[in-house]
C-alpha cells in the first residue's frame, strides 16, 4: 500500500482483494444465457456448447468464488439481465434487429431473460441464498451501472473493489469493469470464472481488462488470498463447491 495525493493506494492484488472491502459480483448467470434449453442453447449459439465452450468452467469457477465469498464474509452482487421491451431503446432494437436479419422485435415476447420467467431466473444453485450477505441488482443494459443502484449498493457497504465473473466476457463483465473502473474502483476479474461464446474475444477480452481497468487472475488464486486473510475458510468451502460442479457434470453426461 502507497499513499497519493494523501489518499491510500492499494496496488498489490492481496491488498485489492481483502474481504472487508470486496464485492463478488455475479454478472447475467441466468437461465437463458447459460442453461441448455435457455435461449442460447437452444438457439445453437456457436461456442455455446461444442468442444470449445467456456461456459461450464465459469459455472463450476464462478459456484467456487460465490462459496468462498459466503465463507469468508465478502459482499456477493448478483446481477440479473432483464430484456422485456419496456425496458429498451430504439438503439437496442435496431441492433437486435440487424442481428437477427432486419426483423425488428415487436412487444419483446420472443426475446431473452424476460422478466419473471425461468430464463431470466439465476442458474441452479448460483443464487442468493436468503441467508448470506447478498444483493440483487436488477440491469437493463450491458453495463451493471446503467441506470442501477449498484454504485449505491457498493458505496453504502464500503466497498473499494469489485472482483467480476460472469458472462459474457466482452460484453456485460467488460462493460461494467469499464464503468466500475471509472467510478473508482478497483476492479480485479476472475478470468477463468467468465466465459464468452468466441474463445478469441474472450482472451482479448482479458486482455484489454487487464491492461487498462484492473488484474485478471483466476478463481483460484482469489481463493488463496481469501483463505490467508480469514484463516482457511475459503478453501474448504471451494473445494466443497468444486465437488458440487464435478457431481453435477457427470450426472448430466
Amino acid at each position: 500500500m502507497t499513499m497519493a495525493n494523501d489518499d491510500e493506494v492499494l496496488v498489490r492484488l492481496d491488498e485489492q482483494v481483502d474481504p472487508a472491502h470486496a464485492a463478488l459480483v455475479l454478472v447475467d448467470i441466468q437461465n437463458d444465457f447459460v442453461h441448455p434449453d435457455g435461449v442460447l442453447g437452444r438457439g445453437g449459439v456457436p461456442g455455446f456448447s461444442d468442444t470449445t465452450s467456456l461456459v461450464p468452467a465459469m459455472i463450476a469457477n464462478s459456484r467456487k468464488l460465490l462459496a468462498a465469498a459466503r465463507a469468508t464474509g465478502v459482499l456477493t452482487v448478483f446481477i440479473q439481465m432483464y430484456g422485456d421491451r419496456k425496458y429498451q431503446s430504439a438503439p437496442t432494437r435496431a441492433l437486435q434487429a440487424r442481428r437477427s436479419g432486419g426483423q425488428v422485435r415487436g412487444d419483446g415476447s420472443a426475446g431473452s431473460v424476460m422478466e419473471g420467467t425461468w430464463g431470466a431466473d439465476f442458474y441452479e444453485d448460483i443464487r442468493p441464498d436468503g441467508v448470506s450477505r447478498e444483493v440483487v441488482v436488477n440491469k437493463y443494459r450491458y453495463s451493471a451501472f446503467a441506470g442501477t443502484n449498484l454504485d449505491l449498493v457498493l458505496r453504502s457497504n464500503g466497498i473499494k473493489t469489485m472482483i467480476m465473473c460472469g458472462d459474457a466476457t466482452s460484453g456485460c463483465v467488460e462493460s461494467t469493469t469499464r464503468d466500475g473502473f471509472f467510478a473508482d474502483y478497483y476492479v480485479v476479474t476472475a478470468g477463468d470464472a467468465c466465459a464468452d461464446f468466441d474463445v478469441a474475444r474472450h482472451e482479448s477480452s482479458l486482455r484489454k481488462m487487464d491492461m487498462s481497468f484492473g488484474y485478471v487472475t483466476t478463481s483460484d488464486e482469489l481463493v488463496s488470498l481469501w483463505d490467508a486473510a480469514v484463516g482457511g475458510t475459503a478453501g474448504a468451502a471451494a473445494a466443497a463447491a468444486a465437488a458440487s460442479s464435478a457431481a453435477q457434470t457427470a450426472g448430466a453426461r
